[in-house]
């Protein structure tokens, strides 16, 4: 499945930060090729009132490089047509079952990509760990956008950037799937957490 000219990204979005350290700000268009390493995850996880569940992306779904342009200022970096395509089939969640209830849930054979589209990295008051990045998620057709925290990390050349996106999938007008005549209910809140490494070219 190709990433078009778009994280975050959940998700690539703050390979940008360590633009910071340098003089240079500027408010030109700027253009950079990121490229995953081994050991990035993303996860959707969620929950019933008898169990917990976890959907991990193949990874393998991606393509290898990921080309970004952003603009930078003092405290901030706005991007432009930079986003994530998740092929929703991808996901495993344990079991045969499952796989299908999950892409049930997210009308997969009617839209079959979740997209994460990076709109801003802002960096935090507080920590120079961490970061502010506005993701717009688009699940069916509808997009709504949120502010998470993220941190970031050097790490054998590259960067590791990790966050945890809490959302409502009624928001998505999808309906959260119930078993054994409604005894089984699940969640409408669900948790995206990557944790992603890559390199910056």
């Amino acid at each position: 499945m190709k990433i078009s000219h778009l994280l975050i990204s959940s998700f690539v979005f703050t390979s940008f930060l360590f633009s910071w350290i340098h003089d240079d700000i500027s408010s030109f268009p700027k253009t950079s090729t990121v490229s995953f390493c081994e050991g990035s995850s993303l996860k959707i996880k969620g929950s019933s009132n008898v169990n917990e569940f976890e959907c991990a992306l193949d990874m393998n779904a991606l393509s290898e490089e990921i080309e970004v342009t952003y603009r930078e200022s003092k405290d901030y970096l706005n991007f432009g047509n930079t986003q994530l395509v998740i092929p929703a089939n991808h996901f495993d969640c344990g079991g045969k079952m499952i796989n299908k209830d999950f892409q049930k849930l997210l009308k997969v054979d009617d839209f079959p990509e979740i997209r994460l589209a990076l709109k801003k990295v802002m960096k935090s008051k507080t920590s120079e760990d961490c970061t502010m990045a506005t993701i717009e998620v688009f699940i069916c057709d509808i997009n709504h956008a949120y502010d998470i925290p993220i941190s970031t990390s050097k790490s054998n050349g590259g960067v590791t950037i990790d966050g945890l996106l809490t959302l409502n999938i009624n928001d998505f007008s999808l309906d959260p799937p119930k078993k054994m005549l409604g005894v089984i209910k699940v969640s409408p809140i669900i948790e995206i957490e990557f944790s992603l490494n890559f390199k910056i070219e």
